[in-house]
């Protein structure tokens, strides 16, 4: 198997079903070339954001086959990102079950609390998230075809707006670490770039502990449709209000990134398969951080890497969301989602 961690942040396609059935995020390996899992959690409160990513691959130079990222954005440690490359034999993880250690680095789940543990450079992590529904949803409803490519994406949320406490040990600084953390979960069977030139996620809430989430990809030249985008929103119980295809997208602003060279739709209305009646208006403000996933790994993965991904970068943006429609099942206070994270994760043009 061979890897790396080119992709560390290039998710998550929501193809998010109506019904209950639980996702599958354990550890999947696949033996085609396009293998590609990831396990994508993010951590935020007042001061300090931060975004882990632990990955399994057969794509890749030489034995690598697994990798962590790590990006923290604070006031104490400003814009620090990370990565580190592992081989086949650095791996520990069990198919069928959830959690991996990739050297010193690890997450796994005892009873109602997944835990990650990262060690990187002069940097370390303790995170405990407090889950009680695990997961909250499988996105995909199981495999999504990826015709003609004979391949399959799953998608799933282990948690989301979870409590998550612990610490932070940046260089001289230690950090209390008490906010709310999400998880994200992919699994596909084909190179990401054969099928897609960009991925977003969003995930916004109301005051009132509602969910809104959005993402996918947007497809290459040769893929069967322009774009493939879900939805779904969840009220403060995570019972699942509106799910499902979004239909048309129709940005009516564009914004130029200095940082990635790309321009970012920030202000984009969605209307939707199922509810055509229904309109949503996403609203992005300032950045929250931004990578250049070529700047932090070693010379052959960069020459690896720029042979499939011209530029891959990744942008996060504070977000809000508006659902306008007049079938609205509760409060219009549920249906305002003024408090988000919108990211971007940019492959090629």
């Amino acid at each position: 198997m061979r890897f790396w961690i080119l992709l560390a942040f290039l998710f998550l396609s929501l193809s998010i079903n109506g019904d209950s059935i639980r996702g599958k995020i354990h550890y999947d390996p696949k033996t085609e070339e396009g293998y590609f899992q990831g396990w994508n959690y993010s951590y935020r409160d007042k001061d300090t954001i931060i975004f882990v990513t632990f990955l399994v691959s057969n794509l890749g130079p030489g034995s690598l086959n697994n990798g962590v990222s790590l990006y923290i954005q604070s006031k104490k440690t400003g814009t620090f990102y990370s990565t580190q490359e592992f081989a086949s034999h650095d791996l520990e993880a069990t198919a069928g079950s959830f959690g991996q250690r990739s050297g010193l680095n690890r997450f796994f789940k005892k009873d109602n609390t997944v835990t990650i543990e990262i060690r990187l450079e002069n940097v370390s992590l303790d995170l405990n998230f407090q889950v009680a529904r695990f997961p909250i949803l499988a996105l995909s409803n199981g495999d999504f075809s990826l015709d003609p490519h004979l391949g399959f994406l799953r998608a799933d949320i282990g948690f989301a707006r979870a409590k998550a406490v612990g610490e932070l040990k940046f260089k001289e600084h230690i950090i209390p670490l008490n906010g709310q953390g999400s998880l994200e979960h992919l699994n596909t069977n084909v190179e990401v770039y054969k099928y897609s030139k960009s991925w977003e996620i969003l995930r916004a809430y109301s005051k009132n502990g509602w969910k809104f989430f959005y993402g996918g990809f947007t497809a290459t030249d040769n893929f069967p449709k322009k774009f493939f985008k879900r939805y779904a929103i969840l009220n403060e119980k995570n019972e699942i209000i509106y799910s499902g295809n979004v239909k048309q997208i129709q940005v009516t602003k564009w914004l130029p990134n200095a940082f990635s060279g790309y321009e970012i739709p920030v202000e984009q209305e969605l209307q939707l398969e199922e509810n055509e009646q229904c309109k949503v208006l996403i609203q992005d403000s300032k950045n929250l951080g931004e990578i250049n996933v070529l700047s932090n790994i070693s010379v052959v993965l960069r020459l690896f890497v720029r042979m499939f991904f011209a530029k891959p970068y990744q942008i996060h943006k504070e977000t809000k969301v508006d659902w306008n429609c007049n079938l609205n099942p509760d409060s219009e206070e549920n249906l305002k989602f003024n408090n988000g994270t919108h990211s971007y994760y940019l492959i090629n043009r």
